[in-house]
């Protein structure tokens, strides 16, 4: 079992075909399906990523903000749901959940 395993843990490692975590500023005005979310603890505090998927593909992405971070909180119960992430111009704006 652990040859196994262990070939196994190095056939995802040595993989190329692994999806990217996603930004926030990625899914901007994008209508996709947030599946789950997982808190995860960063030098920045609490922070969630999203399990998702946006034009068919299943990834995950960071979902940052102070706004967003409550809005999720307040949803995570609720998943899967289709949302829509959206920012108002300027440097400073938040970033915002909507249900689509």
């Amino acid at each position: 079992m652990t040859k196994k395993l262990q070939a196994a843990l190095e056939e995802i490692a040595s993989a190329d075909d692994m999806p990217e975590t996603l930004k926030t500023s990625d899914l901007l005005n994008k209508k996709f399906k947030l599946e789950m979310l997982r808190l995860v603890n960063t030098v920045n505090g609490d922070r969630y990523i999203g399990g998702i998927v946006i034009d068919g593909i299943t990834c995950e992405a960071w979902m940052s903000g102070s706004k967003l971070h409550k809005q999720l909180a307040l949803i995570e119960s609720e998943l899967p749901l289709d949302v829509t992430i959206t920012k108002e111009e300027g440097q400073y704006a938040p970033y915002l959940l909507y249900l689509a």
